[in-house]
């Protein structure tokens, strides 16, 4: 099976051309936290709207989002973006959009609502005050214009904003829990997202992640369907950053690459099968049908896979007048006399078949 396999995928189909249509899966997989080093910057986040696999048997340059070449078709809940499929719930392309703009927002961890960018939860100390997911959680409960809650202003005899246990509050002085006066707040450097370690130092939001502070240093932890890969969540499916190595997937020719439970895959486009680990062409005469088994030669004939199944054309001046696949062609029509230029025309008891004619005997 693998030598046929290999003459596969060194060979083009006998018959047909086929185009290419990736397929792509989902799974649902843990979270892993990651760690921000200090050179880390969050992410700018272009605006909404902004915004090449070669098959074996053609060369036709594949544009997932419209360019030259036959579309993209993805399986029902994805959506297909850069030459591949992606979950219609991933805010990373944009929850479905055709643009496959990612979702907007800062300090929010985001989800995906009947195709539309929604916040999920807000990182802690932020809140979504304005109800606009297009900039996230994008007010600081620290500060004492938004202290513990929206539109909390301090007065000015407690002027500070200073955390008391889960929130904040307005204080005329700092706290034990929150010793370092940063401005107009009062802030543990120890746990504060805008002030981590110390004053000014804010931690980066991160896509699809929770970001936190601990003991001084900023962290994140990857939402539900993600995973982290050098400082960003990545979606689980993604081929191009597969599993905990989050290396891309090998793009195999007449298909796609997949990731499902952190192991690449392959998903064959339209007019190929899988066969082993490789995509070969539905017509092709080394791996026919759902078996993937070679067509068996007949005899004075080209052997052929049509419609998954095998077949043959006979050479020129052979028939198969018996209709019996097992002997291939078997009359030739320039000399047997039962079948004297076509099937069923016999010549007379005097008369031989010369050149697929009926002539006396000599």
């Amino acid at each position: 099976m693998a030598r046929t396999l290999a003459r596969t995928l060194a060979a083009t189909s006998v018959l047909g051309s086929a185009f290419v249509a990736f397929v792509g899966c989902n799974s649902i997989l843990d979270n892993r936290p990651g760690t921000l080093a200090e050179s880390d910057q969050s992410e700018t986040v272009p605006e909404r709207g902004s915004d090449a696999s070669r098959s074996r048997d053609t060369s036709i340059a594949i544009d997932a989002d419209g360019g030259d070449g036959p579309s993209l078709t993805c399986p029902a809940e994805q959506t297909r973006c850069s030459g591949k499929c992606v979950s219609s719930a991933d805010p990373l392309h944009g929850c479905g959009d055709p643009t496959c703009t990612r979702c907007p927002g800062a300090h929010a961890a985001l989800g995906c609502r009947d195709g539309t960018c929604v916040i999920g939860t807000c990182d802690t100390g932020f809140a979504d005050c304005n109800a606009d997911p297009a900039d996230g959680c994008e007010t600081d409960l620290s500060k004492p214009a938004s202290c513990g809650a929206c539109n909390v202003i301090c007065p000015a005899i407690r002027p500070l904003c200073t955390p008391t246990g889960a929130t904040y509050e307005c204080t005329n002085g700092c706290t034990p829990a929150a010793p370092l006066r940063c401005g107009e707040a009062c802030v543990d450097p120890l746990t504060s997202i805008a002030n981590c370690g110390t004053c000014g130092v804010a931690c980066p939001a991160v896509i699809n992640a929770t970001t936190s502070c601990a003991a001084g240093v900023c962290a994140f932890a990857c939402t539900e369907l993600f995973h982290a890969c050098a400082g960003a969540c990545v979606s689980r499916t993604d081929a191009t950053a597969c599993g905990a190595a989050c290396a891309p997937c090998p793009v195999p020719p007449g298909g796609a690459a997949t990731c499902i439970a952190d192991v690449c895959g392959v998903a064959c486009a339209d007019g190929f099968r899988l066969c082993g680990a490789a995509c070969v062409g539905r017509t092709d005469v080394l791996a026919c049908g759902p078996t993937c088994l070679p067509c068996p030669p007949s005899a004075n004939a080209v052997s052929a896979c049509v419609a998954d199944a095998c077949t043959f054309a006979c050479a020129v001046g052979f028939a198969n007048c018996d209709a019996n696949p097992a002997n291939g062609c078997e009359a030739a029509l320039t000399s047997d006399p039962l079948n004297c230029g076509a099937c069923g025309r016999p010549c007379g008891l005097l008369q031989a078949c010369v050149n697929g004619a009926c002539v006396l005997r000599l």
